[in-house]
């Protein structure tokens, strides 16, 4: 599979399993792999799952929708893997208990891959970060682990009452509670 990656994707492949083998288990890393529809995206994740699983290094890839983690090795959605509601608040917390074989598992990843990131509400991530550092008992972004999102922001703009310009979308993407987290 890495054979068949296309210059950009290589690198990015390249990069971000150089910052695995660099990673300490307290600073974890986050990338985020930028890309419209139809360019190899999903294509990436899975040469990513691949590559780190065939070296060992367990990997958990998800997706916010059905169809994106369809796709994906293990095929499920954020909401499975961490057990989070639906509908997901700002107060929502996953429900994996700290001793649970769940949590277990994901004690053991290193590489978290979360597809269609951006169409996922910011408590998600929100979510997922709280309770990954306090399962891992580290308060460094994710637990410590590597978390690589990926989507395209492109395709789910915010809705800006009477706005009228392009200047108030950019400014409403920059002011949503996700930016706290970048």
């Amino acid at each position: 599979m890495y054979a068949m990656l296309n210059q950009d994707q290589r690198s990015a492949a390249d990069a971000i399993r150089a910052a695995h083998h660099k990673q300490s288990t307290t600073a974890g890393s986050c990338f985020f792999i930028d890309g419209r529809g139809g360019t190899g995206t999903t294509y990436l994740y899975n040469t990513l799952y691949d590559l780190f699983m065939g070296q060992g290094v367990y990997v958990m890839p998800v997706a916010w929708t059905g169809i994106a983690a369809s796709l994906l090795p293990e095929e499920r959605t954020a909401h499975s893997r961490f057990k989070l509601p639906v509908p997901i608040l700002e107060t929502s917390a996953s429900s994996i208990r700290s001793n649970s074989m769940e949590a277990e598992e994901i004690r053991k990843t290193e590489v978290f891959i979360w597809d269609e990131e951006p169409t996922a509400p910011s408590y998600a991530l929100k979510a997922i970060d709280i309770f990954l550092r306090d399962l891992m008992n580290i308060n460094v972004p994710f637990g410590g682990k590597m978390m690589i999102l990926g989507g395209d922001f492109r395709q789910v703009l915010p809705i800006c009452n009477h706005s009228g310009t392009s200047y108030k979308y950019v400014e409403k993407l920059f002011n949503d509670d996700r930016s706290d987290q970048w």
